[in-house]
């Protein structure tokens, strides 16, 4: 079950994201490293529903999509208090887009530099995971390509 599908046509007003970031493998003396994770401190992001709209330049009309947008953490609350572990700089902005005429699924976007459709578990469970390259200004003819980072989350109301 696609989860974000459905929070789009209920209109949900908030979701909690809980979200793992893990960059890919270095190449050490030894062989393969694994970087540290990134991920967002309990109980996650909250994003907020914003409807869809069409925006009219001149002739030419633009169908912009719902969307969901993280919402930046206070500095103090409850969350400072609970949370175990420090909070990670890497998520800076979180957007969900609904899909639409220009993506069939529905999208997710990390800091502007990742962006992925979640595939979510077939067991119906809210838990989805993601890959992504990140957004490099490298020229098109470059012989370097970028190597996939793993996304993991969870999506609650």
């Amino acid at each position: 079950m696609n989860w974000l599908a459905e929070y789009f046509v209920q209109q949900t007003k908030s979701l909690t994201l809980s979200l793992w970031a893990y960059p890919p493998l270095a190449l050490g003396p030894d062989g393969p490293v694994a970087r540290a994770a990134h991920c967002l401190p309990y109980p996650g992001a909250q994003l907020v529903f914003t409807p869809g709209e069409v925006i009219k330049r001149g002739d030419l009309c633009y169908e912009l999509p719902a969307r969901y947008d993280m919402v930046k953490p206070s500095t103090t609350g409850l969350s400072e208090i609970v949370r175990s572990e420090p909070a990670s700089p890497f998520f800076r902005e979180i957007t969900i887009f609904a899909p639409s005429c220009l993506n069939r699924d529905g999208l997710v976007t990390v800091n502007g530099a990742f962006s992925f459709v979640p595939i979510f578990s077939s067991d119906g469970a809210p838990g989805f995971l993601g890959t992504s390259t990140a957004y490099t200004e490298l020229p098109a003819s470059s012989p370097q390509m970028g190597l996939p980072w793993l996304f993991q989350g969870y999506v609650s109301i």
